[in-house]
């Protein structure tokens, strides 16, 4: 999902709702977004997905939130011998997806709308995806995911890391394309990911260069019912 390129202009008025902004947006960008995406160095997102995959058992279940076209994050998980389940809220990127990771449980639909028993998951993993949801839906939803997850399940994301508010980008990726995403602030996004019930393992705030710009990335790694984790 999105990585906040650069844009000519900015909005700070939030929609009354952003996900057909969103999904539409996806949807006219999908294979542009890839290509751009695939040409970014991450180190941040690969180090924390490396971290990850180092405490996962063999055959893990994961989910994965705005998994995108499957590239590269969703086929890193498979090719790690895990079995993935992928939810984009756009049916380009669905399509885009089916092509790259055929073997991966792939969900066209809104995040908030998904539902899924106590334990279902080993780990949850949101990359560029939960900050296209508005401020109060990001903490419903990681306390959802503290509920999808197995005990001593991880859970692994990237919120934004600079202020809080919403943002309307004009020109996204291609003339007319608008694009929303929310911040909650570094306090908000903490005190979100604790409350969550969630022990929070990593905590930290990193800055890539996106775009020719400087984006903040607030990366958290947390995991379910546990008081200390070893072996970190």
């Amino acid at each position: 999902m999105s990585t906040n390129p650069p844009s000519p202009t900015h909005s700070q008025s939030t929609p009354l709702n952003p996900k057909p902004l969103i999904e539409t947006g996806y949807n006219l960008v999908a294979p542009a977004y890839l290509a751009w995406s695939l040409r970014l160095p991450r180190p941040a997102r690969t180090t924390y997905l490396t971290r990850l995959l180092s405490h996962l058992a063999p055959n893990s279940h994961i989910l994965e939130l705005g998994c995108g076209a499957g590239l590269p994050s969703t086929r890193t998980l498979l090719a790690a011998g895990h079995r993935v389940t992928g939810v984009d809220i756009s049916a380009a990127q669905i399509a885009l997806a089916r092509e790259h990771v055929p073997e991966a449980r792939l969900v066209h639909g809104d995040m908030m709308g998904l539902e899924f028993g106590e334990g279902t998951f080993d780990a949850v993993v949101a990359f560029g995806s939960l900050f296209h949801l508005e401020g109060g839906e990001q903490g419903i939803l990681v306390r959802r995911v503290e509920g999808w997850l197995r005990a001593g399940g991880w859970f692994l994301c990237d919120l934004h890391g600079g202020d809080a508010g919403s943002v309307v980008r004009e020109d996204w990726l291609g003339d007319g394309v608008r694009m929303f995403s929310c911040g909650l602030g570094g306090k908000g996004n903490r005190e979100m990911v604790r409350g969550s019930g969630l022990v929070v393992v990593e905590d930290e705030v990193v800055g890539e260069r996106i775009g020719g710009q400087e984006e903040m990335f607030h990366w958290f790694l947390a995991r379910k019912g546990v008081g200390e984790v070893e072996g970190l």
